[in-house]
Formats: structure tokens, C-alpha cells, sequence
């Protein structure tokens, strides 16, 4: 991230050297999370913001706030997001009417994926419940159902509630209910099983994607998994799941530790006993430990990291708040910080956060909660094409299109000109300190404080000098009420701050 943005930039010559003379001073006394909770905030949170940094210190501290995530329901939700599940209501419509409106162009597959992209990144966006969240976005992706997928789409819905309802229990549940779940039968083609000849496609992604990774099973386990997951199906006329022994293949079957005659094609069971096992294999184990340390610590996280995690997995019966708690608890995700780059949906959900948007009930498709999924100006959130899931390494997002695409979703949310309908975005007025005199004070100041409240630590000799370049204003010249900075080039100091490293970076 060396090169990330205005805010790495260095001045050279006079302005420079002024610049170097000055010190920032800390006059501001808006208080700053320490380096540990600010870190707890970026990484199983959603990012900084006033209100997030509030909740943790009224809850004990960084590990007090984190265990009290961890039991999602005693947490009070915020306002916005008790509401956001009302301003989809298309999202509760039954498969079958899901399938009628399409059908009928009354409500479109995409209207469907753009509602639950918009509902997500609310939720994500607003949610006090922010661990919730981020596990639910990271299941989604790691068993992923493409929301644009014909005719998946029907489950979609139902689908991110079943992800909700298992995010913190054990992945053993997670695991059956995901791989037997219609919206997964149909986007890995199980459902076009028959007995005799299998689909292999969801065989080869339940053990290549969703346990025990690529190099623990071979041609003929893609085989026997098929075979054990045949009979699952749909009906097409409620796209509702349900077992038919008529397209079961039996056959004796022996992988990666389960064993079964299957002599026997009605015996819906047999899917679940394997997955069960699945979820309990060592391989498994390791492959979520590293999906986990891969999202919440580095790109290649350390292999000691990796097999304690793996080993606390396992012991606790796939429980996954136990792998949580030693995750955060580790050495590894304390030394961290810093260290992974935002995707594009995490950039904008911690922007909207720091920024303290405010969204209101939409009433067209040029509100705010209808268009906030496209300032991500990426691939749309869980419409990413390929069943692996989007990445989450710097390699991927660390380019010259998605940084200047981030840049303009910050220059758009710093001067509330995008998505503009329904919402409230604060005023210059408000970012001010409350002892802000009339006669002004020196623009170092307020970097100072905004960088306290946006970025949620103290100015920089970094961050001041790519403020003084991005707004052309000198370190010591005197901002008052009715300077140019206040009147119309607040938006330019904002979005040093948004698209500086401290920001894009957690």
C-alpha cells in the first residue's frame, strides 16, 4: 500500500520545508482508541466510527466488546438496521413467487441481487452486531451461491437467512445446512443428479472449496462424494428441496475416513452422516483455521497460527466462536494491524461508518438504500461468478482500477453526492470541534481532530502534508466558518483522510 493515494505524497521544496518546521498540534481532546481497540474494530468489526468506539468502551474494552459480540442478541440493535429488513420486502417473498415475478417481469433475478446486495451492505453499514456481520459475509463467500444464478435465485434469499441463523454456531451445522439447502443443490447442479450416472459438480466443490481443500482428495473421492450426495433434488414447482430415492446411486463408498455399504437408495441420511464427518476431518480443519486467519489477520498467515486454530476447531467440535476467541486472543492477530487491504465492500461500509451516513427508508431506485451496493464500483456483492468465492488477498484488490474507483466512492460519499436520495450526510459544521471559535483555528487543528473522528487516531506528519496538498491550504493559516475549506472544499479534506493508508488498510 506504499502508493495508495494522495496521501502518501510527499512535498518538496518551500512548502515542504515550511511544513516540516510545523508540528502538529494535538489541541483537540476527542478521544482516540487505543492501537488494540482500533484494530479489534477494523478487523472483526466493521471499522471505526464514533458510535462503534462508544460501544466498546462502555462494554469493558477490546476482548470485553468482542465476547459480548459473540452473543449477537445482547446486543441492542441500532435503529437503522431494525428497519432495513422492511425496506426489502421483496426478500421474504416465497421461491415460488420469487420465481413468478421474474417470470412475469414484475421483479427481475437482478432486482432480487440487488435488493439482498443492498440489504448486506446495510446491515453491515449499521448493525451494532458487527462480529455477526463479518461472519456472515465470510460464509457467504466461502460457501458461495451466486445471487444472479438461474434458477438459484429463487433460494437466495432464504439462503442468506440460513447462513445468519449458523455464523456463530458450529460449521458442522453450517455445513449440512449449506450443502443440502436448495439455493446449493441447484448452483452446483445436484439437483440434475440421477441414479447411475451422478453430477459431479457439487461432489468436487464440497471437498475442492468447502473442507478438506484441493490437495486432500483425488478424482475417485469426487466420484464417491457424488454418488453420496445423489438423490438430493428439487421441485420445480416450489423449488423446495427434498430427497428422492429414485436418483440415488448406491454403491459402496470409503473416502476420507466415512465408510457406508450405501446398499440401501432410500436413505436420505447418508448425505449428512458424510458431511458431518467432513466437517470433523483434520484437512477441514485446517482449511477453515487458514480461511479465518486469512480474513482476520494476514494474506499468509503464519502456519503455527494455522494449526492452533485448526486444533481448537476440532476439539470443540467445530464450534466456531471458540476458533474466534483463540483467533483474537493469538499473538499473531494482536501484531497484525495494518496489514490487510480492504476490499472494495469493506471500504465503503467503513467509509459510510466513519462518515456517520445516515440512510432513510427508500422510495424509488435513486435512494441511497437502493444504490449504496453499486458505490462499490466492483463485482456486486455475492454475484461473484465462480463458485470459489471473491478473494480476499491485497494482490487482488491493491490495482490501479479498484483504488481509483475507491477514490471516487469517497469523493462521492465525502461531498454526499452519491447515492444522494433519502440520506443525510453531515454538514461541515458537524465534523468541527465543540469549542470551534468564531475566530477560527489553524487548519493543523482541525486535520487533527478529523482525523480523530474519521480515522480514529491522532494526525500525522503523513496525513497533514497530503491535507495541505489535497486542499492547497497552509498548516498554519486560520480556518474560520466562512473559509473556502467550509463552504465548498470540505469534501477534498475528507477524502485525503478516506483515501489515505490509515483508512484503506485495517
Amino acid at each position: 500500500m506504499a502508493s495508495v493515494g494522495l496521501a502518501t505524497r510527499v512535498l518538496t521544496g518551500r512548502a515542504g520545508r515550511r511544513l516540516r518546521r510545523y508540528r502538529t498540534a494535538s489541541y483537540d481532546q476527542t478521544p482516540v482508541p487505543t492501537s488494540r481497540e482500533r484494530h479489534m474494530l477494523s478487523r472483526m468489526g466493521c471499522g471505526f466510527s464514533v458510535g462503534s468506539f462508544a460501544a466498546m468502551r462502555a462494554a469493558g474494552g477490546e476482548l470485553a466488546w468482542f465476547e459480548q459480540q459473540l452473543q449477537p442478541e445482547s446486543v441492542t440493535e441500532s435503529a437503522v438496521a431494525q428497519q432495513v429488513s422492511d425496506w426489502f420486502p421483496r426478500l421474504q417473498d416465497a421461491p415460488t413467487l420469487i420465481f413468478h415475478n421474474d417470470d412475469t417481469e414484475v421483479h427481475r433475478t437482478w432486482h432480487y441481487a440487488r435488493d439482498l446486495a443492498n440489504y448486506s451492505v446495510l446491515r453491515r453499514i449499521y448493525s451494532n452486531r458487527t462480529v455477526l456481520e463479518s461472519m456472515v459475509e465470510l460464509w457467504s463467500n466461502h460457501l458461495h451461491v451466486n445471487t444472479r444464478h438461474f434458477p438459484g435465485f429463487t433460494q437466495r434469499p432464504a439462503y442468506d437467512a440460513m447462513i445468519r441463523r449458523h455464523a456463530l454456531g458450529t460449521f458442522e451445522e453450517l455445513l449440512v445446512a449449506a450443502t443440502l439447502h436448495p439455493a446449493m443443490l441447484m448452483f452446483l447442479d445436484n439437483w440434475k443428479s440421477v441414479r447411475g450416472n451422478p453430477n459431479e459438480n457439487h461432489g468436487r466443490e464440497l471437498l475442492e472449496l468447502h473442507t478438506v481443500g484441493r490437495a486432500d482428495h483425488t478424482e475417485d473421492m469426487v466420484k464417491q462424494a457424488a454418488k453420496i450426495l445423489s438423490g438430493w433434488t428439487l421441485n420445480h414447482g416450489e423449488w423446495a428441496a427434498f430427497y428422492d430415492p429414485t436418483r440415488h446411486t448406491t454403491g459402496a463408498v470409503d473416502l476420507l475416513g466415512f465408510q457406508s455399504t450405501n446398499a440401501v437408495a432410500n436413505d436420505p441420511e447418508l448425505a449428512r452422516r458424510f458431511l458431518r464427518v467432513l466437517a470433523h476431518h483434520p484437512a477441514t480443519a485446517q482449511r477453515i483455521a487458514r480461511k479465518l486467519a486469512v480474513r482476520f489477520v494476514s494474506d499468509d498467515p503464519p502456519q503455527p497460527l494455522v494449526d492452533r486454530l485448526a486444533q481448537v476447531f476440532l476439539d470443540s467440535g467445530t464450534d466456531i466462536k471458540a476458533t474466534l476467541r483463540a483467533l483474537v486472543t493469538s499473538e499473531e492477530f494482536w501484531a497484525s494491524a495494518g496489514q490487510k487491504v480492504r476490499t472494495p465492500i469493506d471500504d465503503v461500509v467503513a467509509t459510510c461508518r466513519a462518515l456517520q451516513v445516515t440512510a432513510q427508508a427508500p422510495i424509488n431506485d435513486d435512494s441511497f438504500a437502493s444504490r449504496i451496493c453499486y458505490a462499490v464500483k466492483s463485482v456486486q456483492v455475492f454475484q461473484w461468478p465462480r463458485p470459489d468465492g471473491p478473494p480476499d488477498h491485497a494482490v487482488s484488490w491493491a490495482t490501479t482500477t479498484r483504488m481509483l474507483n475507491s477514490w471516487q466512492a469517497h469523493w462521492g460519499l465525502a461531498g454526499g453526492w452519491y447515492p444522494k436520495g433519502q440520506v443525510e450526510y453531515r454538514a461541515p459544521a458537524y465534523f468541527l470541534p465543540d469549542d470551534f471559535p468564531a475566530t477560527g483555528v489553524p487548519f493543523a487543528r482541525l486535520v487533527d481532530h478529523l482525523s480523530r473522528v474519521v480515522l480514529g487516531r491522532t494526525s500525522t506528519t503523513r496525513i497533514l502534508r497530503a491535507a495541505c496538498e489535497g486542499c492547497d491550504i497552509e498548516p498554519t493559516e486560520v480556518i474560520t466558518g466562512s473559509h473556502a475549506l467550509m463552504r465548498y472544499k470540505f469534501h477534498r479534506l475528507l477524502a485525503v483522510l478516506l483515501d489515505s493508508p490509515a483508512h484503506m488498510t485495517r
